[in-house]
């Protein structure tokens, strides 16, 4: 065999891709994907929410506060909203990311849209349906507006999402009474859960 073919042999066979490639390959990859997810769901705000949540039962639970239910727990709405922010936005400076970035804009108006509905059927309906279906309704609509968010958030979105349709459903069927238990299971109770697991696998 001639030195030129030998070249020309040479030349044609593939260049192996070294290891350091492939694992930048794979960072790559990994990047790409973590963009279109929404990884800022705050442990420490989801704990927050569900301890406000909790408050707000205890508050119910008072005979001479419990015919103020409705806005004990509007103030708890309100109050858990900010305490979500305030740590979502302490999260995403510490991450190097904007909670103006794509996919988190595409995250609140996934989930503001069913705030918006639970208020404005709240407003219709408080005088005309039993408490049962109000508290239905408000953890349908939030589990709704949760689950449809988990489809670009991390998983533990969407199963807490599922959670509260779940409790939703329940609660239609139970007694009025049943309504600050249900409330604090779902307000508080899955909040602190998806809270622990955020904290604990998806860095605070």
């Amino acid at each position: 065999m001639t030195p030129s073919s030998r070249r020309k042999t040479t030349a044609s066979e593939p260049t192996p891709i070294g290891a350091g490639a492939v694992e930048n390959l794979r960072y790559i990859r990994d990047t790409i994907a973590a963009a279109g997810t929404f990884t800022t769901v705050p442990g420490k705000g989801c704990i927050g929410m569900g301890i406000t949540a909790l408050i707000a039962s205890g508050l119910e639970s008072i005979p001479r506060l419990a015919p103020s239910w409705l806005p004990i727990w509007v103030g708890a709405a309100i109050m858990a909203c900010a305490v979500a922010l305030f740590f979502m936005e302490e999260k995403a400076k510490a991450q190097g990311l904007s909670l103006r970035r794509a996919v988190a804009r595409r995250f609140f108006m996934t989930l503001v849209p069913a705030f918006v509905a639970g208020g404005v059927l709240t407003a219709a309906l408080v005088h005309e349906v039993g408490r049962n279906s109000i508290t239905g309704l408000w953890l349908l609509l939030y589990g709704a507006g949760l689950a449809a968010c988990g489809v670009f958030a991390i998983p533990a979105v969407l199963a807490a999402g599922l959670a509260f349709m779940a409790l939703g459903t329940v609660a239609l069927g139970l007694p009025a009474s049943w309504a600050p238990g249900i409330l604090a299971l779902g307000f508080g109770g899955v909040h602190i859960v998806l809270g622990v697991i955020v904290l604990k696998d998806h860095g605070g």
